[in-house]
């Protein structure tokens, strides 16, 4: 029987065989966890293994957190999996009205020009820097897994390509989004696929619309999301795999949550498929949320007009770039009614940096650069570039957290490529270790090793081994708990006060035994 997604337990499991079939995997779960559950394999050819069950808690609340982690751990403990992982969508620690109400206002006294972003990334410079072979994206294929598409007329369907179009939460080939929120999702977000389309491959006018900046490549819908933060990570994971599957070479991902053990590998074998892949950093969390904080895949911040850095962005050590993602203008809805408005967040930002990773790639030509670089190195390369002297403008006052500078757009195009040699050290994308400890520290810019230590005093460990084997019991929920309760999270970076924040974790989201072990 097919459950609502809104009340599903979804967990992730790497069996401990290779030829574990999921027959077998099903007698394992029915014995943890009893009847009703779903086994299919993750994606096409992974070995990981996506099992669904059912909830009486709805998506971003305790319960469902709780419920959805008490099973991985007892499938954990079963001794016939590797790794176990809950995949929870995030009971984000935000006010929920930040994230349109407030979020829309810093321009709306002072709105800027409707050219704005054009002018300030110097966009017609870039056009003329074009041949015409090339111009605007050609040939470039865009995967965007977020909310889905609309017909609206400053996107327009010129640049989209509907033969490849995914909805992985129906399992279908149509990604319409009918604007109608699931009244079971907590905050959805309907038309925020058509708002970041737009600023990539919209089709309006430059007087009275939007203009995409690749306006002439072609962009693949993928509704992967009902809300853009709290999310099911194996969807998005399955929108990656079908990015790759159908032959896209930028993969841009408007959307955060906690991640999970599946979805950066499938990065990875996008990455290695010679894609460029990228997230945004996230809004209002002071946390750079995941797939952005992976190493395999490029984080961007959001700036606003005059490069003014936008407060509310994610920033850190995982952040690779900036580009404009406050007071940015994209085909909106009033009521479904088609308007354009102003949005802000790093949403926008990142569908910037696709759109001109297109340019890139349509200006030097794909595969001229897969033949220089290899397919795998393409990603090291783009980014090598973008750290290249002069790419990226740096104004007075710029904060290190929000990468090497917001990238202008004909010295984009026009900066030298990188010599082959000196990818090496760039393109171990996926080499680190992946463990909660890892994880949590790119998302917070914390030193691991300081982490460790942390950890072992917040769950009380006595021995390396214990600590070691804790954090892989509970890994999904510690990362988690760092997303959803600031005050884990400021635990593990905070020298001091460790025995006051502890006694104020929320731990009612996790396991009965690892809140037990946090418990002041």
């Amino acid at each position: 029987m097919r459950v609502d997604s809104a009340h599903q337990i979804r967990v992730v499991v790497l069996p401990k065989s290779a030829r574990g079939s999921n027959a077998e995997i099903s007698k394992i779960v029915k014995k943890r966890l009893g009847d009703g559950w779903q086994v299919r394999r993750l994606t096409r050819g992974s070995r990981l293994v996506l099992l669904i069950g059912a909830c009486e808690y709805t998506v971003g609340t305790s319960g469902h957190a709780r419920e959805s982690h008490e099973a991985a751990l007892a499938l954990y403990r079963s001794n016939q999996f590797r790794r176990v992982e809950a995949d929870v969508p995030i009971p984000v620690d935000v006010v929920a009205e930040s994230f349109e109400a407030v979020g829309d206002n810093p321009c709306v006294d002072n709105p800027p020009p409707l050219d704005w972003v054009h002018q300030i990334l110097q966009w017609p410079e870039a056009m003329a820097a074009m041949s015409d072979a090339s111009r605007g994206g050609v040939g470039i294929s865009i995967g965007q897994p977020d909310t889905g598409y609309t017909i609206h007329p400053n996107l327009g369907t010129a640049g989209l390509d509907l033969n490849h179009d995914r909805d992985v939460i129906d399992g279908d080939d149509d990604a319409l989004d009918d604007l109608d929120p699931n009244p079971l999702w907590p905050f959805p977000n309907p038309g925020h696929g058509t708002a970041t389309a737009s600023v990539v491959v919209g089709q309006g006018t430059a007087t009275e619309g939007i203009v995409g900046l690749a306006g002439r490549s072609l962009l693949v819908p993928i509704r992967a999301v009902e809300s853009v933060f709290q999310v099911f990570d194996s969807d998005v994971a399955k929108a990656v795999a079908h990015a790759r599957q159908v032959g896209c070479h930028v993969v841009t991902m408007s959307l955060g949550g906690k991640g999970f053990v599946g979805l950066k590998g499938e990065i990875q074998r996008a990455v290695d498929a010679g894609m460029i892949v990228m997230a945004a950093a996230g809004n209002y969390v002071d946390i750079v949320t995941a797939p952005a904080s992976y190493d395999n895949c490029l984080a961007v911040a959001a700036t606003g007009p005059g490069d003014t850095l936008w407060p509310e962005s994610s920033r850190g050590t995982a952040v690779d770039v900036s580009m404009p993602g406050a007071c940015v203008y994209v085909a909106g809805y009033s009521d479904k009614t088609p308007i354009v408005r102003m949005a802000n967040g790093t949403s926008y930002a990142v569908a910037h940096l696709a759109a001109a990773a297109a340019l890139w790639l349509a200006h030097h030509g794909r595969q001229f650069l897969i033949d220089k670089y290899g397919a795998r190195f393409l990603q090291a390369a783009f980014l090598a570039t973008l750290r290249w002297p002069g790419v990226c403008v740096v104004p007075p006052g710029w904060d290190p957290g929000y990468g090497v500078g917001r990238v202008d757009l004909p010295a984009l195009l026009n900066a030298p490529l990188p010599e082959p040699a000196d990818l090496i050290g760039v393109a171990a994308f996926g080499a680190q270790h992946d463990d909660a400890v890892a994880r949590i520290a790119a998302m917070i810019s914390a030193d691991p090793v300081r982490m460790r230590t942390r950890l072992a005093e917040l769950l009380k460990v006595s021995t390396h081994e214990e600590l070691n084997e804790t954090i892989a019991e509970h890994e999904g929920e510690l990362v988690y708990l760092a997303l959803a309760d600031r005050t884990f999270a400021k635990s593990l970076s905070q020298p001091d006060s460790l025995g006051a924040l502890s006694a104020k974790i929320n731990t009612a989201g996790v396991s009965g035994e690892l809140g037990a072990r946090l418990a002041g």
